[in-house]
C-alpha cells in the first residue's frame, strides 16, 4: 500500500468578509481571496470557518469543532469590523424587539430613523476593546501561528454615515497591529464595495496576493517575512443600527 503523504494545512476564520455576495455588487465564489488561495496553492489544505455576521467571540465558538482536532501550519482570523462598530442597539436589545409582534417593529423603525444620535449617546459597540483582545489571546492561546487581517479603512463616505467608526477600527486594528498582522490600509474605495465594508472583486485578488506572501514564507518556508509596505493606522465599516 503506497504511503500517504500530508499537506499543510491553513485555517481560515473570517466574518462575512471572505464570502461571495450578490448584493450590493456581485463576487462569485472563484472570485473571494479564500478560493484564489485554493487554486494558487492546490498542495495545501484550506479549511475555511465562517458566519457573516460574527462577532470575534462567536467566531471562536463557531471554530470550536477545530478546538484540538486540527494541527494547522498557519491560522488566518478576519474579523473585527462588526465588533467595533458604534451601535444604537445591543445584540440581546435587537433580538428582543425582532420577536415582539407589530410594537417591536414600530420601535425598531424608530431606532433606524434616530440611529445617529443614539451611537452618538450611547457610546456602544456589539465588543468592548477589552473583550476583543481577551478573544484574540484566547485564539492565540489555542492555535500556534495565528495571522491577523487587519480591518478595511473607513472612507470619509462611511465616517459621515456612522460618525466614530474610523476611530473604532483604529483602536481595534491597534490591538492586531502589536501581533503577526497582515495590513490592509492601503486598500481604497477602488477594493471595497459601495457598501463600505465588503471586498469587490479587486479587493479579493489583493488581499488574496498579500494572503499568498505568507503562505509562501511560513507554510511553504520560501523565504524570510518581509514587512508589509502597507502603513498602519487607518480605518474600516458595516451596516449599523
Amino acid at each position: 500500500m503506497p504511503e500517504m503523504t500530508s499537506i499543510p494545512t491553513v485555517l481560515i476564520l473570517t466574518d462575512s468578509l471572505a464570502f461571495p455576495r450578490s448584493e450590493p455588487e456581485v463576487v462569485t465564489y472563484e472570485q473571494t481571496w479564500v478560493a484564489l488561495l485554493k487554486r494558487r496553492f492546490p498542495n495545501v489544505d484550506f479549511v475555511h470557518c465562517g458566519r457573516g455576521g460574527a462577532t470575534i467571540g462567536d467566531l471562536f465558538k463557531h471554530s470550536a469543532y477545530y478546538h484540538g482536532t486540527i494541527n494547522p501550519a498557519l491560522v488566518l482570523v478576519q474579523s473585527g469590523i462588526v465588533d467595533c462598530a458604534p451601535r444604537a442597539l445591543s445584540v440581546i436589545e435587537q433580538q428582543v424587539l425582532q420577536r415582539l409582534p407589530i410594537i417591536g417593529s414600530l420601535i425598531l423603525a424608530l431606532v433606524r430613523r434616530n440611529a445617529a444620535r443614539l451611537r452618538r449617546w450611547r457610546k456602544m459597540s456589539y465588543t468592548s476593546l477589552a473583550s476583543y483582545e481577551a478573544s484574540v489571546q484566547a485564539f492565540e492561546h489555542l492555535f500556534a501561528n495565528v495571522h491577523w487581517i487587519g480591518i478595511l479603512p473607513v472612507d470619509s463616505e462611511y465616517e459621515s454615515r456612522v460618525q466614530g467608526i474610523g476611530a473604532a477600527v483604529s483602536r481595534y486594528n491597534a490591538v492586531l497591529l502589536r501581533r503577526n498582522y497582515i495590513s490592509t490600509t492601503d486598500f481604497s474605495s477602488r477594493d471595497i464595495m459601495s457598501d463600505h465594508h465588503h471586498l469587490n472583486a479587486d479587493g479579493h485578488r489583493r488581499l488574496a496576493a498579500r494572503v499568498a506572501e505568507t503562505v509562501r514564507l511560513l507554510v511553504l518556508n520560501e523565504g524570510v517575512p518581509k514587512k508589509s509596505q502597507a502603513s498602519p493606522g487607518e480605518n474600516s465599516g458595516v451596516e449599523v443600527l
